[in-house]
């Protein structure tokens, strides 16, 4: 009876308080501003067992992502077989239907066996194997004791079991401690009783351990991230959440105190794991910026638990004043910006997604970080010169501050339609593609293309307008509304249901931002109607381009929407062409730099910084190609200037896909 009382108090204590613990930091979150993350539960479903069940994302990494899943698997396994183990330790009996079912117990036994091995693994990663972005520490080595002395006492009681003569009709499918028991049976009984004890106590010890570390550290993503999984965002991934200007409640418009995130924004940061993916994968941080993605969240994190109690004071008191120290007052006072995050922390970021799609536990963090953007712009109007210089231009309906007149200059001596009610697709060309000298090459070859092909289009000439993308990445929400909402009605009015982008920032806005202000249109990217075009046989390639081409994914084409077998088969599909890959490509692709606004700001470089075209560029130089590939206007121009300054840009061209295929082009043959 005594022991009973013992192993009931214990796991009360230790279970409740780590219960106790995960609510609070729940609680915690709910400080944050409604969010509904419950809808379409199918789809939640769907993303809860590809990426929690299946582990996807954590496998990317496959080292430690073995590690993890073998521990992960293991436990779920482990910890129904302890209920047995709890049951016949304390009465004698085992649970039916797992005790006594040799098919569990084979797959207990395989499991115990797995988490030896996985947190063999998981050792050998943080010290023999250790990749920079992996900060040991003691909570990390005593989450692995916990996990061994837990499966070591599981094994040592069933082998001691055994050796007494017990169990015997689950020995044979019991093949790991059934080994153990072999190496036990020298022992007299009393011996292995008194292992077998000794064995069961550690098993429980180790496991109401670590639940009351849990709380306290990182592995707090084992109760969070699978629900941080479930809510993750089913946006489409290059979308922005939208501004309620509509909001009379609202006094602030972005955020700036950690409250003014949402209760799920909060949620991620008691998510994550601090593994450091997401900083290795950072463009910015890998060329010596400011931005630690990581950092974004496990700072956060820090500030909310000091403010957390503090405002549920405040709340507790109602309508009365608490009083607090000035330590506590400097708490609540703190802002985000400059008080935990510098400006060049939040404007280094190209709002590439390497960051995200390398986080294993989903987390989100471009959308905070233009959040904080949209703070400094609109609420403080405190920016960058470079950024106030766009918004500047874009007065002029354009980043490069042209007029109008000179939009449609770029199709001069071409035959190029304009938009009527007869044609099927609207070209949007957008602003590089009718401003930027070296774009614009690219606008005519792809017009001699869709031409040949005899596709059913349209331009608006001078009269098309900016999509805004780059105003709205910059934070610029409240110029970017109206101008989307207009383009929108604009396009209704011509009757435009479908839209061919040169640009994957143009091609972004108005395929997941636009829809928000009921644009809901057919838009396609260049490369992937070339490719249609190709397939179908509706242009014929017959020209010769012999070089070896690597291609550049542009992150607002692959990473943000998933394009990336397009533009190679495009390639491909040009006579002469050998398309070699740099090592880092598709979704893994480095960033050229030219994102989130990053296009039209100024780079800092030494104290260990470098450019990040230059990077990529070197990368791409390193493949031994003859021509760098893009299929966006802004990688074109990086990559031109990262080849300059590698004194490359004589033996190596920068092209355009649709200039490539235009040079290749012989004939039309339409069918």
């Amino acid at each position: 009876m005594v022991k009973i009382v013992v192993f009931l108090a214990w796991m009360g204590v230790t279970f409740g308080s780590m219960a106790y613990m995960i609510l609070r930091r729940f609680k915690n979150t709910l400080h944050g501003k409604p969010e509904n993350r419950n809808d379409r539960p199918n789809d939640r479903l769907k993303y809860f067992l590809t990426n929690v069940v299946g582990q996807d994302k954590v496998i990317q990494d496959p080292i430690s992502g073995f590690a993890h899943v073998m521990i992960m698997w293991g436990f779920i396994v482990l910890g129904v077989g302890a209920m047995n183990l709890a049951v016949e330790g304390l009465f004698g009996v085992p649970v039916p239907f797992i005790g006594d079912n040799w098919l569990f117990i084979g797959l207990k036994e395989s499991f115990l066996l797995l988490v030896y091995m996985g947190v063999i693994v998981a050792i050998l990663r943080r010290t023999v194997l250790k990749p920079d972005r992996i900060n040991n520490s003691v909570e990390a080595f005593a989450i692995l004791g916990f996990i061994s002395l837990i499966v070591t006492g599981d094994l040592l009681y069933n082998g001691a079991s055994f050796a007494l003569g017990e169990n015997a009709g689950i020995r044979g499918s019991a093949f790991f401690s059934n080994f153990v028991s072999g190496l036990l049976g020298q022992h007299s009984p009393a011996t292995l009783e008194i292992i077998a004890t000794g064995a069961w106590w550690t098993h429980f010890l180790a496991m109401g351990l670590m639940g009351v570390l849990i709380p306290h550290s990182k592995h707090l993503h084992l109760a969070f991230a699978p629900a941080n999984a479930f809510w993750h965002t089913l946006r489409p991934k290059g979308s922005l959440e939208k501004v309620d200007f509509e909001d009379e409640t609202a006094e602030t418009f972005g955020v700036n105190k950690v409250e003014e995130f949402t209760w799920k924004q909060l949620f991620d940061t008691y998510t994550c794991v601090q593994c450091g993916r997401c900083t290795e994968q950072c463009p910015a941080f890998q060329t010596g910026k400011p931005l630690d993605p990581r950092a974004l969240h496990v700072e956060l994190r820090a500030h909310m638990e000091k403010k957390a109690p503090l405002l549920d004071k405040i709340k507790a008191a109602g309508e009365e004043k608490p009083q607090f120290t000035e330590a506590e007052q400097s708490i609540l006072d703190k802002m985000i910006v400059e008080g935990i995050f510098s400006d060049k922390f939040i404007w280094s970021c190209t709002t590439c997604r390497a960051c995200e799609q390398a986080c294993p536990v989903s987390n989100e963090h471009v959308q905070k970080i233009v959040d904080l953007r949209r703070y400094m712009v609109m609420t403080e109007a405190r920016m960058p010169e470079d950024v106030q210089r766009a918004f500047n231009c874009y007065q002029s309906g354009n980043p490069w501050k042209l007029s109008s007149s000179s939009r449609g200059d770029w199709m001069n001596g071409l035959e190029v339609p304009v938009w009527s009610d007869e044609a099927e697709y609207l070209l949007y060309v957008g602003c590089a593609g009718a401003y930027d000298n070296r774009a614009k090459a690219v606008s005519r070859s792809l017009v001699k293309v869709l031409n040949a092909a005899g596709v059913n289009y349209g331009v608006l000439g001078n009269d098309e307008p900016c999509c805004g993308e780059t105003i709205r990445r910059m934070g610029n929400e409240f110029e970017f509304q109206p101008l989307a909402a207009g383009n929108v009605e604009l396009f209704k009015e011509m009757g435009v249901t479908k839209i061919i982008t040169l640009c994957p920032h143009c091609f972004n806005s108005l395929k997941n931002d636009y829809p928000d202000f009921n644009g809901e249109f057919e838009v396609i990217h260049h490369s992937e109607l070339l490719a249609d075009l190709v397939r179908c046989g509706k242009i014929k390639v017959d020209g010769p381009f012999d070089a070896k081409v690597t291609y550049h994914d542009g992150c607002y084409l692959g990473r943000h929407n998933n394009v990336f077998e397009a533009p190679r088969s495009v390639l491909q599909a040009v006579p002469g062409v050998s398309v070699i890959e740099m090592e880092r490509s598709r979704k893994e692709a480095f960033c050229c730099g030219a994102g989130g606004g990053r296009n039209w700001m100024e780079e800092e470089i030494g104290n260990g910084q470098q450019r990040i075209n230059e990077v990529r560029a070197k990368e791409a130089l390193s493949t031994g190609a003859e021509v760098i590939a893009t299929a966006c206007p802004y990688c074109l121009t990086m990559m031109l200037d990262g080849t300059k300054a590698h004194n490359a840009e004589e033996q190596v061209r920068t092209l355009d896909i649709a200039e490539i295929l235009a040079q290749s082009l012989q004939k039309k043959e339409i069918l």
